[in-house]
C-alpha cells in the first residue's frame, strides 16, 4: 500500500509551496514576524529555504517509482519533521507558542513514519500470499536462474541452466 505516503507527500508538497510563496504564514506562529506583522529579509529566506525542502520531499514521496526509494524519501521526510520540532523549541517564542508549533512538527513526523510502514513491493505482496513451500521453491528457482525479480528468465537462460543441472547430476554434484 503506498496512497497513505503519497497523499501525506502531496500535503507535504503544497505547504511547502505555501510557505515559499508567502513566508509569514510560518513566519507568523513562530514569532519571526516585525510589530507590523511582515517577516524580514534574513527570517524570509530561511523559510522559504524550509518551503523549498518540504516542496522536494513531498515530491519525492509522491513520485518515488517503486517501494524502496519510497521509504527513503519517507525517512528523509521524518528527520526533517522531527528536526524541525527540535530546532523550533530553540525561537525566542513564547513557550506555548513554541510547543505548538513543535508538536505539530513532531505529529506530522510520526505521521509520515507510521505511513512508511504501510510500504510494500509487489515482491512483498507476493511473498505475504505465498504458502511456505511455494515461497521456498520459488527462491530456489531463482537462485538457479530460472526466475528473475518476480519474472521468468529468457529461453537461453533456461536452456543453459538446464544444461548445466543435467551436468551436474551426472556427474553426481547435486542430486
Amino acid at each position: 500500500m503506498t496512497w497513505f505516503p503519497r497523499l501525506l507527500g502531496i500535503g507535504t508538497a503544497a505547504f511547502g509551496g505555501l510557505v515559499l510563496w508567502r513566508p509569514d504564514l510560518l513566519a507568523r506562529p513562530c514569532g519571526l514576524t516585525n510589530s507590523a506583522g511582515r517577516v524580514s529579509r534574513g527570517p524570509a529566506v530561511v523559510l522559504r529555504g524550509i518551503g523549498a525542502r518540504d516542496v522536494a520531499s513531498g515530491l519525492a514521496m509522491t513520485f518515488a517509482p517503486a517501494a524502496d526509494p519510497l521509504r527513503l524519501a519517507v525517512v528523509v521526510r521524518v528527520a526533517a519533521d522531527l528536526s524541525d520540532a527540535v530546532l523550533v523549541d530553540r525561537l525566542q517564542t513564547e513557550p506555548k507558542t513554541r510547543g505548538k508549533i513543535a508538536t505539530l512538527a513532531a505529529a506530522w513526523g510520526v505521521l509520515c513514519a507510521l505511513s512508511g510502514l504501510t510500504i510494500r513491493s509487489a515482491e512483498e505482496k507476493a511473498d505475504e500470499d505465498e504458502s511456505a513451500e511455494a515461497k521456498a521453491a520459488r527462491r530456489c528457482r531463482r537462485d538457479r536462474g530460472e526466475l528473475r525479480d518476480g519474472e521468468r528468465s529468457s529461453p537461453l537462460r533456461r536452456w543453459v541452466s538446464g544444461i548445466v543441472d543435467e551436468e551436474l547430476r551426472e556427474t553426481g554434484v547435486i542430486e
